[in-house]
């Protein structure tokens, strides 16, 4: 260990707050290392000369006096900004809606993304592989969202890659 390390863990080892393991390394460093001892000495005499100072008493009513301030300081609900500017605040009319009707756009939006993923041919929760778009004969109206749609380039591509020497069709 070194005198950066056991310098930033100082006042924990003073305090007894770091591990035995690591105490026993600044252990083993203080024993060699002059220059640490003499500035964990410090800390300890800085210490005790605080240990001997007595509080000095608080006026009466102090308490009562720091939270009447801190009433004062703190601003009421009206003057309190929004967390978003006024200008954009694009999910307001969502915040505007009653409970119920909230849980009902959230349950509308859950239960379009679930369909969608149950209607889609290329999304399969009973097979390991895909369908690829060559093999895929009808895809509902579904082909917009396909990176190549049926009767595109892109799809007369992909049949092509896909059809071996011995099967020109690609099936």
């Amino acid at each position: 260990m070194n005198c950066k390390k056991v310098l930033s863990r100082l006042q924990a080892y003073v305090d007894e707050e770091v591990p035995a393991i690591l105490r026993k390394e600044m252990d083993e460093h203080l024993g060699s290392c002059p220059a640490c001892r003499s500035c964990i000495e410090s800390v300890r005499n800085v210490e005790e000369a605080l240990d001997t100072l007595t509080v000095p008493p608080l006026p009466q009513e102090f308490c009562a006096r720091v939270m009447e301030e801190a009433k004062l300081r703190v601003p009421s609900a009206k003057e309190r900004e929004s967390f978003f500017p006024q200008d954009w605040q694009p999910l307001r009319w969502f915040f505007d809606l009653s409970v119920p009707l909230r849980l009902a756009a959230c349950t509308a939006v859950l239960l379009a993304c679930f369909l969608g993923m149950f209607m889609s041919k290329e999304v399969s929760l009973y097979e390991n592989h895909q369908a690829s778009i060559a093999q895929t004969e009808n895809l509902d109206g579904l082909e917009w969202f396909s990176p190549a749609p049926p009767a595109s380039l892109g799809s007369a591509y992909l049949t092509l890659a896909e059809a071996t020497p011995d099967d020109p069709g690609g099936k």
